[in-house]
């Protein structure tokens, strides 16, 4: 369960927010709760009128704050992102503080009634799932990509016109990219900070639809579905070719051995 109900640092009618997917994961043992604060997701100890939240599978979503801020609390992370991307994967937001009614308007502004934390905090989390999101869509179409050649080439010809082992490299990224999307994040799921606070579900389904969270995790699940099917069938394929070039050495072994027996009747 999570805890923390108090007020966020002042804004001034308006916030600025932006999610940061650092890597695959953020260890974050050692690492306590701001004073107050919220503990899921991890609300990091900051500087006056700056909220940051951390979550295990690699975001960090900053609310406020200045640059040299954020520079500061992303040095601090640094060591204890695992596997960190070449380039943070970013997702920004504004936010409209003392709107009569919490949602997201036409043009993509999120409203609050308030700077509450539990309020900033389901805003947080979208954007990080927005974030994680955005980087295993780029990463299954790039997988999609790379194995797309091979299928045309089997689909005019009939046949695998690759070398085997670009074919195996290319499986093997393919299946990493799968394994690791795999053990996403749920986009869809509802945050803990729910259970606590259930008067804020309207506040979440509308950031849900704002983000999409729902239709681009579905769009996921069938990428990794295609990704599965195409493995599988190059693989089976990879295989057939083996035992094809098995059985022809085979059957060089047995002429080889009839040519040698027959050269030896002649020359008896």
């Amino acid at each position: 369960m999570v805890g923390g109900s108090g007020a966020a640092p002042p804004g001034a009618g308006w916030l600025l927010a932006r999610a940061l997917l650092l890597g695959e994961r953020l260890d974050l043992r050692g690492l306590s709760a701001a004073e107050g604060g919220i503990g899921d997701p991890l609300q990091l100890a900051t500087g006056a009128d700056f909220l940051a939240f951390a979550f295990r599978w690699g975001a960090v979503t900053l609310i406020g704050g200045t640059p040299d801020q954020h520079a500061a609390l992303l040095e601090r992370l640094g060591p204890r992102v695992v596997q960190p991307l070449a380039e943070p994967v970013e997702e920004p937001a504004r936010i409209v503080l003392g709107a009569a009614e919490d949602g997201v308007d036409p043009g993509g502004i999120i409203l609050l009634k308030d700077a509450s934390l539990p309020r900033l905090a389901l805003v947080a989390d979208a954007l990080a799932k927005s974030a994680a999101l955005a980087h295993q869509e780029t990463t299954l179409t790039g997988t999609i990509d790379a194995m797309e050649p091979f299928v045309a080439a089997l689909a005019a010809t009939g046949r695998l016109a690759a070398p085997t082992r670009a074919l195996q490299r290319t499986i093997g990224a393919a299946l990493s990219a799968r394994s690791r999307a795999t053990a996403r994040v749920q986009a869809d799921d509802k945050p803990d900070i729910l259970w606590d606070h259930p008067e804020l579900e309207r506040l979440f389904e509308r950031l849900v639809d704002e983000f999409e969270l729902e239709e681009r995790s579905a769009a996921l699940d069938r990428k990794l579905t295609l990704i599965g099917e195409a493995t599988t069938t190059l693989l089976t394929l990879i295989q057939s070719r083996r035992t094809y070039v098995v059985e022809i050495a085979i059957v060089l072994l047995i002429l080889i051995e009839v040519v040698k027996g027959f050269y030896e009747s002649l020359a008896r």
